[in-house]
């Protein structure tokens, strides 16, 4: 969940940090405490972390953590040392000017501000915590839940935070200092859930961890609660999901604003959430399709397999006719084919073995570069290209990704996937927000062929344009939209939108209203929903406002995503009156009332710098590890041709060190290792530099670190393969040929759909080729047949993973359609088939 550092010490010698490991350092973060109220499809999560200063010198701590991008963060307060500090939000320059001037002067003070680079990193920094004593922060937020089409609630609390890889010549602020992130350290967790009111449930099911479930008898309630023996290691999500009786009954909350507020509180705020009938959209009939797949080396092992089949998957389920592409991306970026191809019998075999090969072996997440090539290209339809971006990586760069993506919107979908813990859902998000896509998460225990595919349906479906929501109110009532747009529908997906709703306090018996949801299918067809509702009879929301936080946010991220600052002054309004924090504001509060102030002397700051490991473990290095680095990589002997020390380190140097790092590696850094002892001995340079070479491929296994960021590295990078050696390390990394019965028989499916009847489709279906044959009906072309048989056995021994085969049916289906059936229809000849696969000899 949490990366925690300690920045500063106030008071101490140069003589007292001399020596001082980074790794022997106590952490003052000593317990946190997580409660969550759900009502509906709003969670309100407060989270509280409990510190103490062991220390015989103030200290400033900084807490870096995730939370979702859409979240709304709506307060921020301390008790230290039995007083109550309740934060401002203010202009996030303001802020931090406020914030050092308190320290300056000794005070104890606290910042919360959101990441410059990305809306899902937040930073929490109390500073001047005194000797011995004791702080407790709570910051309150509010999110959304996800809803499946399937009609399963999700639930997520962040709890991995990613680094995040700078692509060469980004120019990046350096952070105010470099972190230690303890994410081995198992802390005892109170995590407390309540789930109340709206619906009725019918169950709650935690994904990984020993949740406790007590569901009310009437259902209408229940509390979920971590194992109180559970020591909670911050290396994957906390989620759960939740099952609702009506579902997809429209809900619509109605959330009274206070008088005594100003601005945005004081006004009456609805929440929407409708599920349109778009049964009649009808589908793409031309249309490319570009699969953009991450394959850098944090992709390795499950991941990778994983995202191997799902390309499998997709080439498979094309429609014939449509123009496809793909692109690996890490470091560089390799394009299947120079230009998208037609899809036929051709195309899908050179794409099939070109799947087969692909492998996690481009060094670091660089997506920027891949659709800057991809917008390059001229579409190849008639006017829209849809794209899937496979990643679970995290850049830097993301406000220039999403940037990039709007402006590309009026012709090219992004349908994004997010893969594993902690990826980014600011990248994830708003990429598919800005070009009327869809953002899907899938966590490492999770299938992730199941979701692509119930999206590859989802882009089959013909966008719905020009999206307008209209209001029918009574006399004296207005509406305003947040946002203005109508979000994007899709079928059997959840809309959820907000309004501000003025002169409800004038009502008299005239309470009937109605929301319309308008938009345009091509140029003839069109959708018309419309819900009606009761302003008097609707859920009331409660005093902490979560529906007005909501949308305040929604309308945050509306104008943040305008891609330039011209809404700079309305966000950074409309932050300040919500109490909701954006990139341009953050909370501060500094303990004024304390008589004996802090000793406010120099503040000593000590530079680390980050250490990621597998499975959230971690090292930090200080200064003479930087320098050590930067020696023995003999990095440019040619001073004319040398990245300077001070731009090296501010880029950052992030490695991995685990149980399958080699011992001249672990040697290398040991923390024996100092400048002094950097031998000039030619042999020792060269041994040096083969340990360099190991640990670029440590580095990428990490987490898509930077490391040295040339073009002769990078290029090792990219054109790099895992050698046989590096295979027994990481056995997930060898190739998954085994597959499993329904891939094996999707695998067979030729592009048009059709099988042919021959002895790996017999031992697919598990039957002789001889005994198919036999019972072959008269007059009846053995692929017409076969296809019978494949999709029999879809049906009838798969049907549990229908989401997987469903538009593989559908092709074959589509075929058979189109062939003489010998006087038979296609659905009598797959029941033969049925029977035939259910009677083997």
């Amino acid at each position: 969940m949490y990366g925690l550092r300690i920045q500063h010490e106030v008071g101490a010698s140069s003589q007292d940090k001399a020596g001082v490991l980074p790794g022997s350092k106590t952490v003052p973060l000593k317990s946190v405490g997580v409660d969550v109220t759900i009502k509906g499809f709003v969670a309100n999560v407060q989270s509280t972390l409990t510190y103490e200063n062991q220390k015989e010198v103030a200290v400033e701590t900084v807490f870096v953590f995730p939370i979702d991008d859409q979240s709304a963060v709506y307060q921020f307060e301390a008790d230290i040392d039995g007083r109550h500090i309740v934060a401002e939000c203010q202009d996030k320059e303001q802020a931090r000017e406020t914030y050092k001037d308190a320290l300056k002067t000794g005070h104890t003070a606290m910042l919360l501000s959101e990441s410059d680079t990305s809306g899902d990193v937040f930073e929490c920094k109390l500073g001047n915590l005194p000797p011995h004593g004791a702080a407790t922060l709570t910051f309150s937020y509010v999110t959304e839940l996800t809803t499946g089409s399937e009609g399963i609630v999700t639930f997520t609390l962040p709890t991995v935070l990613n680094p995040r890889y700078t692509p060469p010549g980004f120019e990046m602020s350096p952070p105010s200092s470099d972190a230690i992130h303890y994410t081995d350290i198992q802390y005892q967790i109170r995590f407390v859930t309540k789930v109340e009111g709206q619906h009725l449930i019918k169950a709650i099911v935690p994904k990984m961890d020993m949740l406790k479930v007590d569901l009310a008898e009437d259902k209408k309630s229940a509390n979920v609660t971590l194992d109180d023996t559970t020591k909670f290691k911050f290396d994957h999500d906390l989620s759960l999901t939740l099952e609702y009786e009506d579902v997809f009954q429209p809900t619509v909350i109605l959330e009274k604003g206070q008088n005594s507020k100003e601005g945005f509180l004081k006004s009456d705020v609805v929440m929407m959430d409708f599920l349109p009938d778009l049964r009649s959209v009808p589908e793409l009939i031309e249309a490319e399709f570009v699969f953009v797949i991450d394959c850098s080396a944090s992709m390795r092992g499950d991941r990778i397999a994983k995202a191997k089949e799902t390309v499998l998957l997709l080439l498979k389920s094309l429609p014939v006719g449509c123009f496809f592409n793909v692109v690996a991306f890490g470091s560089s970026f390799e394009w299947w084919f120079t230009s998208s191809m037609k899809y036929d019998e051709n195309s899908l075999e050179e794409a099939l073995k070109l799947q087969k090969v692909l492998d996690a072996n481009l060094g670091g997440t660089e997506i920027l570069r891949p659709l800057e090539s991809l917008y390059a290209q001229p579409l190849h339809t008639a006017k829209f290209r849809q794209v899937f971006l496979l990643t679970d990586g995290d850049v830097s760069n993301t406000n220039q990704v999403i940037t990039l993506a709007r402006k590309n919107a009026t012709n090219t979908r992004i349908f994004t996937f997010g893969i594993g813990e902690g990826a980014s859902t600011s990248l994830v998000r708003n990429v598919a927000k800005v070009t009327n896509g869809l953002a899907t998460f899938v966590t490492d225990k999770e299938k992730l062929q199941n979701k692509v595919m119930t999206v590859l349906n989802h882009a089959m479906q013909q966008p719905v344009t020009n999206l307008n929501l209209e209001w029918n109110l009574p006399p004296g009532c207005t509406a305003i939209n947040i946002p203005q747009q109508a979000p994007v529908v899709f079928k059997g997906q959840k809309v959820i939108t907000y309004a501000l709703i003025n002169g409800v306090e004038h009502l008299n018996e005239d309470t009937q209203c109605s929301a319309v949801l308008k938009g345009d299918i091509g140029k003839e067809n069109s959708i018309h929903y419309t819900l009606n509702f009761d302003l008097m009879t609707v859920v009331k929301s409660d005093d902490s406002f979560p529906v007005h936080r909501l949308a305040a946010k929604t309308q945050i991220k509306d104008f943040e995503t305008a891609g330039d600052d011209s809404k700079k002054g309305e966000i950074t309004l409309l932050s300040m009156s919500s109490n909701v924090v954006s990139r341009y504001t953050a909370f501060v509060g500094v303990d004024k009332d304390k008589k004996e102030l802090v000793d406010g002397g120099r503040l000593v700051k000590r530079p680390y710098f980050y250490g990621y490991l597998p499975m959230g473990y971690a090292i930090a290095w200080g200064d003479d590890a930087y320098d050590h680095i930067y020696e023995s990589t003999n990095y440019g002997s040619d001073k004319s041709d040398r990245k300077s020390k001070a731009n090296y380190r501010r880029r950052g140097f992030s490695f991995s060190l685990g149980s399958m790092v080699p011992d001249k590696l672990r040697n290398l850094f040991s923390r024996k290792s100092k400048r002094k002892s950097v031998s000039k001995d030619p042999s020792e340079t060269s041994r040096r530099a083969d340990s360099m070479d190991n640990m670029a491929e440590c580095m990428d296994e990490a987490d898509d670190c930077m490391a040295l960021n040339s073009k002769e590295l990078i290029g090792t990078l990219c054109d790099s393969r895992v050698s046989q050696d590096d295979r027994k390390l990481h056995p997930s990394s060898i190739e998954h040929d085994g597959t499993s019965g329904v891939m094996t028989l999707i695998d067979l499916q030729k592009f048009d759909g059709s099988w042919v009847l021959d002895r790996e489709l017999a031992k697919a279906v598990r039957l002789s080729e001889d005994f198919l044959k036999s019972k072959l009906p008269d007059n009846l072309d053995t692929s017409v047949w076969a296809t019978a048989v494949g999709v029999a056995c879809l049906q009838k021994k798969f049907g549990s993973e229908k989401t997987l085969w469903e538009l593989i049916e559908k092709k074959a289906l589509a075929w058979m359609s189109s062939q003489n059936l010998a006087g038979k229809t296609v659905s009598e000849l797959v029941t033969l088939a049925r029977d035939v696969l259910s009677t083997p000899p």
